[in-house]
Parts: C-alpha cells; structure tokens; sequence
C-alpha cells in the first residue's frame, strides 16, 4: 500500500459518503439523501463542491461520493425529469450509476426532486446489500475494488474522443498515476507501437491486461513516456 500514497482514504473517512448536486433541481433530492444516509445510522453524508477525480484519497473526508444531476424534457405528455446518481470512490473512480425519472403534468418543483432523491437513496440502499463485498470493501478504505477478483489493476482507462485521439482516464492516486500517466493524456504509442497499428479494441484489451506497459503520450505540447510499475493486487 505504501507504494501507492493517497490510494485509500484516512481511516476517519470510514462509511461517510459525500453528496454533491451539480444543478438546481439536484439540490432538493441531495437533501433528502443526505436525510435518508443519515437516518440508516450505519453511514454518515456530508455535502461537498469539489470534483473527486481532482485529487487522491489523501486527507479526504469520505470514502464514495453521489454525484446528483438533473435532466428535463418538456413534451406532448408532459415534462419527463430525471435525476442521476453517479456513485464514485473517493478519488473519482466510477463504482455504479442510478436513475430516477418520473413524468409530471407541471415544471418538477422542489418536492418533485425530494422525491426522486428518496427513490434513489434506495436504489443505493439495495445496491449496497446486492453487492455487500464490494461495497463494504468501498466504504471501508475508498478504493472501488472487488477483493473477490484478486485482478491486479492499474486504475485508468483508455477512451476516443471526437477528435480521433485516445486518451487516458487516470485515478488519483492510483498505480498509473504514480507512475506519471494523467488523465486527458493523449496516446500515441503504447510499447513503441502507435495504438492504430494494434487498432482500438486491441490496444484497449493489451492495455487492461495488469502488466506493466510503456505509453508514450502528449501532454499539452509536452511529449512523455510514462511506464507502468507494479499494479495494486489485494494482499
């Protein structure tokens, strides 16, 4: 572990998840979440402002955060609103998403997303008793791991972009980011291979495979070589 600084929350970060609502409407249904979280008396829930993915676990309160975002669509029926929550660890890294919708014969008010927010705080509430390893494993030390895999694992992801490129998705903290890999880092050669000479299923799959690579990639206008150490493997 100490090979990996910032991976795992502090251990006063144990079973406090945050809430952050990034609109308007995402504000009542935090509320009531955060209402529902504190009612378990098993989880505690503080609101936050900042992106997770911004830092490591270093000195985090939390160890998950529920990001809540609201959509609306007004039609021949009526306004569909939905709100999303997007369930990450305490660096950023995606763990699960949940949606709830409902159709309305008015604008959503306030209470409209109070209610959605109680619907999904027991979307969480099941999520968290369907995959009671994993979850007690998230809101334990804040690393979004199944110990029951054993897989070793960097923690990033590669994904295109529309402008063709492929770029890095790199947890904070994690095994690819102490090695120097960033997040929006542009690919180009993965063991002196441009990535298009593999082809992009292929690169992706050389790329998740738990061994050490070499990726060659562009920062800005800054062109860098970033290799893999060892992976983080559950001891």
């Amino acid at each position: 572990m100490l090979a990996f600084p910032g991976l795992l929350a502090p251990s006063s970060a144990r079973g406090v998840i945050a809430v952050q609502p990034l609109d308007t409407l995402a504000q009542p249904a935090a509320t009531e979440l955060i209402r529902q979280i504190q009612a378990s008396q098993t989880l505690r829930a503080i609101r936050i402002n900042a992106d997770p993915s911004a830092s490591d676990c270093t000195g985090k309160p939390y160890v998950a955060a529920a990001r809540l975002a609201s959509t609306v669509i007004h039609g021949d029926v009526g306004w569909t609103f939905d709100i999303g929550l997007v369930l990450v660890d305490c660096a950023g890294w995606s763990v699960d998403e949940f949606h709830e919708n409902a159709v309305l014969p008015h604008p959503p008010t306030d209470v409209d997303a109070g209610k959605l927010g109680m619907s999904l705080s027991l979307r969480l509430n099941t999520w968290m008793h369907m995959r009671p390893a994993f979850s007690s494993a998230l809101l334990r030390s804040g690393l979004a791991y199944d110990p029951a895999t054993k897989k070793p694992t960097y923690f990033y992801t590669l994904f295109k972009t529309d402008d063709g490129n492929m770029r890095a998705f790199v947890r904070p903290g994690g095994p690819a980011y102490v090695a120097g890999l960033r997040t929006n880092d542009v690919v180009e050669k993965l063991d002196g291979k441009y990535w298009w000479e593999y082809g992009t299923y292929q690169t992706e799959q050389r790329a998740y495979d738990g061994r050490p690579h070499v990726f060659e990639v562009m920062r800005g206008t800054s062109r860098i070589i970033v290799r893999l150490g060892a992976p983080y493997s559950p001891s």
